[in-house]
């Protein structure tokens, strides 16, 4: 499933993504705008639409997107709740654009929810317009494609990483443990044709900077053979 939310977009990568095909294409309120300016219609447009144009919402809803309203005053944020409808539909893979930079109070909750929907079975990345973020869980490996001007972080995420081992780049760890709160995952560099992360125990945020300059030759993330 690609899911499109309201924060920054790339639009060239968005429509490079959504050229390789896709089994959902979900608009996440403001997430409408992009879509309807690429030229793509989704085939579910959910929010509460204080930040989507009445005249995309029409647009979509007339080009045959389900439209699913809900009330500004609610618990959850629309993502949220499109996220949810994913789980309630089965759905075990998910690309959301729309997630990261913009207001740093949503940005923040996001990467809660990108923990949050791992823990329900879904294999999720979050993309923005300069970065894309997977979680690394415990007994898994991670493979990052590299690409001119990218660069990669590792951060625990929520608390404590142990056993972290870094392959393939400039700055590898073999076995470390990463405090929540330690920069010492900031900034590494590839070196050969897949860089790789794994861990023991806990879990921690990969961060792909410099998406922008990505052409889509490969996936920016692949699950390897634990």
């Amino acid at each position: 499933a690609i899911l499109v939310g309201g924060g920054p977009v790339h639009g060239g990568l968005l429509r490079t993504v959504l050229a390789t095909g896709y089994d959902l294409l979900l608009a996440v309120d403001g997430g409408g705008k992009p879509l309807f300016e690429l030229g793509y219609q989704p085939q579910l447009l959910m929010g509460d639409f204080d930040s989507l144009d009445l005249r995309y919402k029409q647009s979509l809803a007339a080009g045959g997107a389900e439209v699913k309203s809900f009330q500004p005053e609610k618990d959850w944020t629309d993502l949220e709740l499109a996220l949810n409808y994913l789980v309630t539909q089965e759905y075990r893979e998910a690309l959301v654009f729309g997630a990261l930079g913009g207001r740093l109070d949503h940005t923040i909750a996001n990467l809660g929810l990108l923990y949050q929907v791992k823990q329900q079975g879904i294999e999720a990345v979050f993309i923005g317009d300069e970065q894309a973020v997977a979680l690394l869980t415990a007994q898994k490996r991670i493979g990052i494609y590299p690409f001119p001007r990218g660069h990669f972080s590792l951060l625990p995420y929520p608390s404590v990483a142990r056993g972290v081992t870094i392959r393939g780049a400039k700055y590898p760890l073999n076995q470390a443990t990463l405090e929540l709160g330690s920069t010492r995952g900031v900034h590494n560099e590839f070196l050969t044709a897949l860089a790789e992360v794994s861990l023991d125990s806990g879990s921690a945020l990969v961060i792909v900077e410099g998406i922008r300059h990505w052409q889509g030759e490969n996936n920016i993330f692949q699950i390897l053979p634990s």
